[in-house]
């Protein structure tokens, strides 16, 4: 054995010489380079949290409850409760130092019903161009953090959230870096969200395509997390286009997200006050009515109808709610939606 070792090493050290005498080096093989991959890793895919059978979450927390609690005797009272009340409406989540209360108790709520709760996150810096609904956070920083927030009081539990509304087609009032630093935020959102919130589909605002080209959209939604994370965006929310029309424009704005971007998505419209179309008009305007009632599916493969902006409330001092506050609920508008005055 002594012998036989000895033969193999003097075999071993030739063949060295022989390749440093042919110059020809031998270097280990170096690990593969996953610096620039791992950022670029795409995100693995929420699974679908809208099983056969989903209802969606009645907010036991909406203003038209609270109205209701306080109005019992009110003549109205009985309409608004059947039309309105009873319907699945979106909770809004903004700025607070009650959110992960406010959030985690309406996403219990639904979980302890086996119904899927929608919420609205409405908090980004430079909100609504200082119209009005203007707020949100007072820095990216913040709102991130107020993000987190968010994303731990939802958990693992399903849920669907439509992501600040307007932040992309508002892209157009910022300065430079201001739209660069909203694009930066609401990717970076929209990853922590996917990471906190293992069960919720993200879904970023995508316009009503009256006001923004179809192709500046698609654009924005991309830079902004639409691709990375975000299971799609939503259409004509806090608006009246009818159903047909904010169908046509979310699969024309899904076509160029796929064939010029790259990127497959879903989409939900909300037709909470659709009923009878857009008169071009979006604030409080008259002869508006109720939309169908919530569902999961819908015309040319939306993910979701959804009643995202809640009937009654007040978009704020303008058209038939003059002298009224954003996002407060006001009995003469709920019965004017109810009625299609």
């Amino acid at each position: 054995m002594r012998g036989r070792r000895a033969r193999l090493l003097v075999a071993l050290v030739s063949a060295v010489v022989l390749l440093a005498a042919c110059g020809t080096a031998v270097e280990p093989t170096p690990p593969p380079d996953r610096s620039d991959r791992s950022s670029q890793r795409a995100p693995i895919p929420v699974p679908s949290p809208m099983r056969p059978g989903t209802f969606f979450y009645v907010d036991p927390e909406a203003n038209v409850v609270s109205w209701l609690r306080h109005n019992g005797s009110d003549g109205r009272a009985p309409t608004i409760d059947e039309q309105i009340a009873k319907q699945a409406t979106a909770r809004w989540i903004g700025p607070g130092d009650n959110t992960h209360s406010r959030v985690s108790s309406f996403v219990s709520g639904a979980y302890a019903k086996g119904q899927l709760p929608v919420l609205v996150g409405y908090n980004i810096p430079n909100r609504d161009c200082g119209s009005h609904s203007a707020g949100g956070a007072r820095s990216a920083e913040e709102y991130l953090r107020w993000i987190e927030v968010v994303g731990r009081a939802i958990g693992d539990r399903p849920a669907l959230l439509v992501l600040e509304p307007d932040a992309v087609i508002h892209l157009e009032c910022l300065d430079e870096a201001q739209r660069q630093e909203r694009k930066r935020t609401l990717t970076a959102a929209v990853s922590a969200l996917n990471r906190l919130a293992t069960s919720t589909w993200v879904y970023l605002d995508g316009g009503d395509g009256a006001q923004n080209p179809a192709e500046r959209v698609a654009a924005g939604l991309v830079d902004s997390g639409v691709g990375a994370g975000a299971r799609g965006f939503a259409v004509n929310v806090s608006n009246f286009n009818s159903t047909e029309d904010a169908t046509r424009y979310g699969n024309r704005l899904k076509q160029i997200l796929s064939s010029k971007h790259g990127v497959e998505t879903g989409f939900v419209i909300d037709v909470s006050r659709n009923g009878n179309g857009s008169d071009g008009n979006w604030c409080n305007p008259g002869g508006r009515r109720l939309g169908g009632p919530p569902q999961v599916g819908g015309p040319g493969g939306t993910d979701a109808l959804l009643w995202v902006k809640r009937p009654g409330e007040s978009d704020g001092n303008c058209g038939i709610g003059s002298g009224t506050d954003s996002g407060v609920f006001y009995p003469e508008l709920a019965m004017k939606l109810i009625n299609g005055d």
